[in-house]
């Protein structure tokens, strides 16, 4: 009986030491990126704001942004040159999260432009709303957007592109919600 429990003694054993190393060693390679522009969202903002001094807001509670309203906000980056705001927006398209993007408004909290940082959505359909003349549509938007099937009749209607509905109003929802945390964040937040 002994000779049939000691394999699976032993297995066990080396299973345990393994998922021990494994633990320790993540432990000590793990680097937490939430609080650091990677290279990526640093190469973002500068095409979206220049280069420029950008700090990244980690304090969600001192922002005035730790509701659950403002979930989608992924990074707040303060450009302190201009003292104005870029936001990291992860919203559903037609893929949940599928788009993942950077949203950088003016000092008056109108959209100055639109970087996409990554895009889960159908290929040649959903992707298509990061073609710059999508994205040039947003440009000067202040207030909410609506995304319509039909040509725009308002000031804040952004037409859909054809076939990719889902992931336009996906890229308005960003759009409002970067433009809700602009309105509720602290503008005197410090970095």
């Amino acid at each position: 009986m002994i000779t049939k429990i000691k394999p699976v003694l032993v297995l066990s054993i080396i299973c345990t030491l393994v998922c021990a190393l494994l633990i320790v060693t993540y432990n000590l390679t793990y680097v937490d990126t939430s609080g650091i522009i990677t290279e990526k969202l640093g190469a973002t903002l500068v095409k979206l704001d220049g280069d420029k001094e950008f700090v990244l807001i980690t304090d969600r509670q001192a922002a005035g942004l730790s509701d659950e309203k403002h979930e989608n906000i992924v990074k707040i980056v303060k450009n302190k040159t201009d003292n104005t705001f870029l936001f990291e927006v992860v919203s559903n398209g037609y893929e949940a999260d599928g788009i993942d993007c950077v949203i950088s408004l003016d000092a008056k909290g109108a959209v100055k432009g639109i970087e996409i940082l990554a895009l889960q959505e159908t290929p040649g359909l959903g992707t298509k709303i990061n073609d710059p003349q999508f994205l040039e549509k947003f440009v000067g938007v202040s207030s909410p957007v609506t995304i319509s099937k039909n040509p725009p009749e308002g000031d804040n209607e952004v037409q859909a592109i054809t076939g990719s509905t889902r992931s336009s109003r996906g890229l308005g929802n960003a759009v409002n919600a970067a433009l809700a945390a602009y309105q509720d964040l602290n503008k005197e937040v410090q970095a």
